[in-house]
Order: structure tokens, then sequence, then C-alpha cells
């Protein structure tokens, strides 16, 4: 008997304040360039439904891996039908109408909004705000990532982990098992924020996909799905070739330049002292862990606030080479930086 996926209770009684028809338009906009299945009431009512189910199939089952690393794994069942049913099935499991920290909105939109603007598809664009992303995605917005690519080898199978779309905007709790299971298959680097499901289509004989049984212990990471999907995806890096950091963004000024890693942030500050007893002139300080402060003398030579992502100051060190004061930032979270400093934010003197 198929499984019915019910949406659970909000424990936010929190409203996101009404928007405009300007910010409705942006906000539908933005998600459905980032492929957010968008569910209206008015389309609905012209007739929009979800895909007739198939006569006389067997259901198939995937996967529910909760970001409570204490709560266990299970597999869930449900009915197939025309392409991949699971991203509208469990757009509702997402659901919420908590209010969203325009900071954290601001931190994770600006990377996306940035690659979408230099590719040509948003021209000048600007990311929606905090109310009008959390106002359209409250019925829930599920986002499907590729683990593992279908090819002729693989019987044209492919295995996908859908996930909040807004997870990280919702501040959810990171999912460990979820991000090994993505590393192990090739796809290190990824932060997922909530519950995950993983799940499997095949080539459909009559055409286009049909969803496929993926069972609990195929999550095992010496699964030969996650195996095979290890070598396609090292096949893909070497072909396109890219370095371990070479996806990362860095940049450069008149004052400082700076690069990063997955786990940390270096900055060069250009006019640092140099000579015996250098050091001492030298004071750095990260404030909470949201700002770079670099004194020479008692004089400010470089203030950025505040900085992309919080840092760990405890681990946070500086140096000085060939007149340079350099600083190292320690990522509370190791996800990448679009830029030095959120939007807004910058260096002052």
């Amino acid at each position: 008997r198929p499984t019915t996926i019910t949406r659970a209770p909000s424990t936010m009684a929190t409203q996101a304040p009404p928007m405009t028809v300007a910010e409705q338009t942006e906000s539908i906009a933005y998600l459905r360039e980032r492929g957010v299945e968008v569910d209206l009431p008015e389309e609905r009512a012209a007739g929009k439904r979800p895909q007739a189910t198939i006569p006389g199939a067997p259901p198939f089952s995937f996967v529910h891996i909760p970001a409570d690393s204490n709560t266990p794994v299970v597999s869930l069942e449900t009915v197939p039908a025309e392409g991949d049913v699971l991203k509208l099935l469990l757009a509702p499991c997402f659901a919420s109408n908590e209010v969203m920290d325009p900071a954290v909105v601001m931190r994770e939109t600006s990377a996306r909004v940035k690659n979408m603007v230099m590719s040509g598809g948003l021209g000048d664009m600007k990311a929606p705000s905090a109310s009008s992303i959390a106002k359209e995605a409250e019925g829930g917005a599920c986002e499907a990532y590729q683990l593992a690519p279908a090819s002729e080898s693989n019987g044209w199978r492919v295995v996908r982990l859908y996930i909040d779309e807004v997870g990280a905007l919702r501040s959810r709790p990171r999912n460990q098992r979820a991000e090994d299971l993505a590393a192990a298959s090739g796809l290190a680097g990824l932060s997922i924020h909530g519950d995950a499901y993983v799940g499997r289509c095949e080539r459909a004989a009559e055409g286009g996909e049909r969803n496929a049984s993926f069972k609990v212990a195929e999550l095992a990471h010496n699964s030969e799905w996650v195996m095979d999907a290890l070598k396609a995806h090292q096949r893909q890096a070497a072909e396109a070739g890219h370095g371990d950091n070479e996806h990362l963004a860095q940049g450069e000024s008149e004052l400082y330049s700076w690069k990063q890693t997955d786990e940390d942030v270096e900055v060069r500050v250009k006019g640092g002292p140099e000579g015996k007893g250098a050091a001492k002139r030298v004071k750095v300080s990260y404030g909470s862990g949201d700002r770079l402060e670099v004194k020479v003398d008692g004089g400010v030579v470089l203030f950025l606030s505040p900085l992309f992502a919080r840092v760990t100051p405890d681990d946070c060190a500086w140096t000085l080479d060939s007149g340079e004061v350099v600083v190292t930032l320690e990522k509370v979270d190791s996800k990448p930086w679009s830029e030095l400093t959120l939007p807004g934010g910058g260096v002052s003197l």
C-alpha cells in the first residue's frame, strides 16, 4: 500500500510580512530559474495537477535521511507516474511559515545570483528579499541533486538526493549523513541543511524516465552505484581540468588580496612593516568572528565588516611575509564564500 507523506505542523507561529506583487513576481522568477516547483493556487485552478499514476505499476521505495543523526533512516513507498514524482511529492515535507533571517538569505543567495547574472540568466536582477522567498517557499520547495548520473554502463539509472531548496536560508541543522553520502559519490563540499531523501529513476520503455526502488542498504558507501558515481564525477572533473580550489572565489584590490579553501580564508594585507620588531607593530582582531581589523603602529590599515560568513577567532592566525600581513581566517562552516564581505559591507579605514 502506498505511503502517504503528510505535512508536519510548523513549530513557528511568526508569519512573514505580506509581500508586494513585484516581490512575488521577482521571487517566483528566481525560484523557477533554479528549478523550484512553484505551485500557485491560480495555476491549480487552471488545471495544474500531479502526474497521473501508472495503472498496475507496483510501488517503488525511496529513503528518508533525517538531519538528526540519532533518528534512524527509514524506507518509504509510493506509486510511480510519468517522470520523477518525488520532487512534487516531497515538497510539502519542507513546508514552513517561519521568518528567515535577512543576513542568512543575503549570504546564501548572493553566490547563486552572481553566477546566474554572469551566465546571462537574470540580467541585472538582484536576489529576492528574505520575506519574498519565505512567502514563496512556505508551502515547500524541493531541490533534486544528481548523485549518480545515468549512463549506458549503469543501465541509464540515476540516483538523486532530494533536499529543502531553502534549508540553509531557514537555518536548518546540517545533515551529516547526507553530506557524507554526497562526498562518497564524488560531490564533496555540499552543505545540506535539514532532512534529505534519496531515490532512483530509470529510463522508461515509452521514453522519459520513471521512478525505481532505492533500498536503505544501498546507502553504504561501498555500494556499486556509489563507486560508479565517484568515478564518473572524477572523470568529469579531470576533463574540465579543475583543481581542488579552482572553483572557489578569490579577489584582489589595492589594499589586499584574498583566496580560500574549503576550510579557511587567506587575506594578504599590503603595507605591512618589515625589519626587526615588525611583528610588535601589528595588531589583528576578529571581533566576535564577524569582522577583520588590521592595525599597524596603532592606525587601521584594513577593516572588513561584516565578513561573508563567521570565522572562529581562536583558530585564526596571522604572520608577516615580504611586507604583507598574512591573515588566515578559520571558517565556522566549511562552505565556499562568494565574496569576502556580505553585500553592503566592505572596506573602511
